[in-house]
């Protein structure tokens, strides 16, 4: 019986190296939430106690871990059975079919037949736990008046036997009740099975966990460890800052909309004092500032109610839909996926030259006059953080365009039967978020960045829209089926998809900057206009953007077919430069407010 807490945490389908393999993204939730990253341990921990995981060692059985009083032993430590209820066991109620396991089988009958009715009366405690031949009884000897009594093992020495204990081998335990001195009575009821697992199939912890049952023999409520030490900390699974609703109630009217553009994308304290007009301000940078917006720790016993879920940083007003959040239908047949990844690569391609036409259209700081920057204040700043921010999600952009490729050449490497590899470098339209009023962005509709355009990248990049479920399933498969793609393919998918959250956040952080330049967008915009394809002003542009896509896609090839990283490293650096020039070139134009056509070469 050598079982230890890992090999129970692990899910039952793992990789070559053990580690759980989930079949599907937990959406919603932060890895931290996982069992494993939280602040547990036996005595207990802050977040958990893992020893309550053992409570239900047994299938169709719950236990408690009882220790010693302090008038000394009184019979009753060890492990006591709460009660039996196998009905309401998953293992059982869910796996009793023909083609079920024998065991689960057998343990269904023991508990329909003589066994079970016998548990269902009366106060029983663990009397056994026998194992691969080897049997340990739960009891101590002692020595009284020249004869030798059992003594009950306490709870913790209990626990720890039973921790030992093999998954995936059989297990026979039994149980007893007790005389007044805690020395086993009657005949002993005998049962058959196996030790639980702690996480299902899928890697979740196993459903006959109730709510609370983890944290039940901490102390109650345990927020008091909060208040006696009077420490200014929390567990690792609770934010310090959180997005919220809406921006700073100073700066807005009373009642705004959650879905005003004004819609804060500035992080706000968790455990701040919720009540106005105080209840959504800006998260403090020292203890001292905040702490007077913020509850105490001997407050929390009262207030721990009204702090909120947080689901992707940003608090929750209520339950979510998993419905929404579930991947679609997975890949049939490989072709499907190859196909998705030539239209994702597409996408890629668009979006960051849509994001840097709109980049472009931005006034330079430099621009801002000294009237317009004592008229507006922050103006030039503004400028210079909106510019940056969209310059660096257009980059991004570009960075998801290689990865796709770099995924799309592994996988026909790992697979030649379905085809060759070809670099996909031409755009693919973008359809928003269907909820949107502002439209569409796609192939050709190069637009400056209005608050309404900025609005439809935001729909682009929500979490949950289009492009976003299209990742979402890609991580999914690549996940189920990791062990059949080259090593690193899941890796790339998650990254991207994990940027995407950044991007919207970042396009809702340049809507703030710039709303309030809203009436008057001549302050932060140029009047730019895309030019005609055939504008001999723009030709020396077009040429640049044909140069660094042909240059990146030798490199791709490269890579992909022959693994000489200096050679393709050479082509990838005439892209870059191209599209440093580029860069300049736009820059130079824009300020004669001409925009580049940039999709005008492309197919």
């Amino acid at each position: 019986m050598t079982a230890g807490p890992r090999q129970l945490n692990k899910a039952r389908k793992a990789d070559a190296d053990g580690n759980p393999a989930y079949r599907e993204p937990v959406l919603g939730n932060p890895v931290s939430t996982l069992m494993e990253s939280g602040v547990g341990n036996c005595f207990p921990g802050l977040e958990f106690d893992l020893r309550q995981l053992d409570v239900r060692f047994f299938p169709g059985l719950v236990f408690e871990f009882l220790g010693i009083t302090p008038a000394g032993p009184d019979g009753t430590q060890g492990a006591r059975l709460t009660y039996a209820f196998p009905k309401g066991d998953p293992i059982i109620a869910d796996k009793y079919t023909d083609d079920g396991p024998d065991w689960v089988t057998d343990l269904k009958k023991q508990f329909a037949g003589p066994a079970g009715t016998a548990l269902g009366s009366g106060t029983w405690y663990l009397h056994f736990v026998e194992q691969d031949g080897k049997r340990i009884m739960m009891y101590d000897y002692s020595l009284y008046q020249n004869g030798v009594g059992l003594v009950p093992y306490e709870g913790e020495t209990v626990w720890w036997i039973i921790r030992l204990i093999e998954a995936e081998k059989p297990l026979t335990i039994a149980l007893t009740q007790r005389g007044p001195d805690g020395s086993p009575s009657g005949a002993p009821v005998v049962l058959t099975g196996r030790r639980r697992m702690f996480l299902n199939e899928e890697g979740m912890i196993d459903p006959v966990y109730h709510p609370g049952e983890l944290t039940s023999s901490m102390c109650s409520p345990w927020t008091h460890d909060f208040r006696d030490c009077a420490c200014h900390y929390w567990a690792s699974n609770h934010p310090d800052v959180v997005l919220g609703e809406v921006d700073d109630p100073q700066q807005l009217p009373d009642g705004t909309d959650k879905d005003d553009p004004a819609q804060a994308v500035t992080f706000i304290d968790w455990m701040r004092r919720r009540h106005l007009p105080l209840k959504d301000v800006s998260a403090q940078t020292t203890l001292e500032k905040a702490r007077p917006d913020r509850y105490d720790p001997y407050e929390i016993n009262l207030h721990w109610e009204e702090l909120d879920f947080v689901l992707q940083g940003q608090e929750a007003e209520g339950t979510t839909d998993l419905l929404k959040l579930q991947p679609q239908e997975p890949y049939e047949k490989l072709e499907e996926l190859i196909d998705d990844l030539h239209e994702l690569a597409g996408m890629e391609l668009t979006l960051a030259l849509e994001y840097l036409y709109a980049y472009f259209s931005l006034r330079e700081p430099d621009e801002v006059t000294p009237d317009q920057e004592a008229a507006w204040p922050g103006l030039t700043e503004d400028l210079r953080a909106a510019r940056q921010l969209i310059l660096s999600v257009a980059l991004s952009e570009m960075t998801h365009l290689r990865w796709v490729n770099q995924t799309l050449w592994l996988i026909f490497a790992a697979y030649p039967e379905v085809g060759t590899y070809e670099p996909v470098l031409s755009p693919t339209k973008i359809e928003a978020d269907p909820h949107s009023k502002t439209g569409h962005s796609g192939t050709g509709e190069l637009r400056p960045a209005t608050q309404a355009v900025l609005q439809n990248f935001v729909d682009i990049e929500r979490p949950g829209g289009d492009l976003d479920t299209e990742y979402v399933k890609l991580v999914a498969y690549l996940r189920e089926y990791m062990d059949h793609f080259p090593e690193g393919l899941y890796q790339l998918a998650v990254r991207i998809d994990s940027d995407g959250m950044q991007h919207y956040q970042k396009f809702r952080d340049v809507m703030r900057i710039l709303q309030p330049y809203a009436a008057q967008e001549a302050l932060y915009l140029r009047p730019v206009k895309e030019a005609k394809p055939d504008a001999a002003e723009v030709q020396p542009a077009l040429h640049l953007i044909d140069l660094a896509l042909e240059a990146l896609g030798k490199g791709y090839l490269i890579e992909a077919n022959l693994g000489d990283m200096p050679q393709a490293n050479t082509e990838i650096k005439k892209a870059r430069d191209a599209m440093h020039d580029l860069s300049d070139m736009a820059l130079a134009l824009a300020r004669k407010n001409i925009g580049i056509p940039f999709f005008a070469n492309l197919k």
